[in-house]
């Protein structure tokens, strides 16, 4: 019997750049047990202590909501949000959170202290938001993609994945241990880079990155991820049009 697929989240960083829309990629480190040396978007998998019932560090959509539009139970969609947030935070030091008085975070830098405790897991999300008086929010989070695949090493996961929008004010940064390198790049120089064997990419990842090629703006992003369909695609879609040219790129093409 095959095991449950494990919980993920990825959060497509967004802004508007001098030339058009830009995303935030990082280049896994080659000793990543999973997708090493790959161009992903920041995230990783859920955590059990992303999952609680403290209502009082979240705010927007109820997590009834929530789960309905992801497709999951209370405590996944509850779980995947957290592990958006968290992640996000780890890997580029954004942090997607709001004061009480419903204000997104404009300045990360004074709970990046935290920061590293949430990197080491002597604090989880949870007690984080708590102790500065802040709360994650929906409406900060848009569901964009889901994907249920194996990595090369056979691990499955069930991945979410999210829009955001860069908060003003906030820096995101590249220090993250788990990334060789990191920043903020046109949808499209990617995929250009993908062709030319410059960029390694997997299916979901090519995928998203091709829907958001077609946004010029990050108004338009945010338009497109209102039109996201959360059902799931399996596996490897050799037969789907949509994912055609991946597939037909060959292997000696690319690096």
């Amino acid at each position: 019997m095959e095991e449950p697929a494990l919980l993920a989240a990825t959060v497509l960083l967004v802004r508007d750049g001098a030339e058009g829309l830009e995303v935030w990629v990082q280049e896994r480190v080659s000793t990543m047990p999973d997708y090493p040396g790959m161009t992903v978007f920041p995230g990783g998998r859920v955590d059990d202590r992303d999952v609680g019932e403290d209502s009082q560090v979240w705010s927007g959509r109820s997590v009834g909501d929530t789960a309905q539009t992801l497709g999951t139970t209370d405590s996944a969609a509850q779980g995947l949000v957290f592990a958006a947030v968290r992640e996000l935070f780890e890997e580029t030091g954004t942090l997607l959170a709001v004061h009480p008085n419903g204000a997104t975070v404009g300045d990360a830098s004074p709970y990046h202290e935290d920061r590293l405790a949430l990197e080491s897991h002597r604090l989880s999300l949870t007690e984080v938001l708590s102790s500065n008086n802040l709360r994650v929010h929906t409406d900060l989070l848009r569901p964009w993609a889901r994907w249920i695949g194996s990595s090369e090493q056979g691990r499955r996961f069930d991945t979410f994945s999210f829009l955001a929008v860069h908060p003003v004010g906030q820096e995101a940064d590249d220090t993250s241990s788990e990334a060789d390198s990191a920043g903020w790049f046109s949808p499209r120089l990617l995929i250009e880079g993908w062709r030319h064997g410059l960029v390694r990419l997997v299916i979901p990842t090519w995928a998203q990155l091709m829907r958001l090629s077609r946004c010029e703006t990050v108004e338009q992003a945010v338009a497109e991820a209102e039109a996201s369909d959360m059902t799931p695609v399996h596996g490897a879609p050799r037969h789907d049009p949509r994912y055609r040219e991946f597939y037909t790129t060959t292997f000696h093409e690319r690096i």
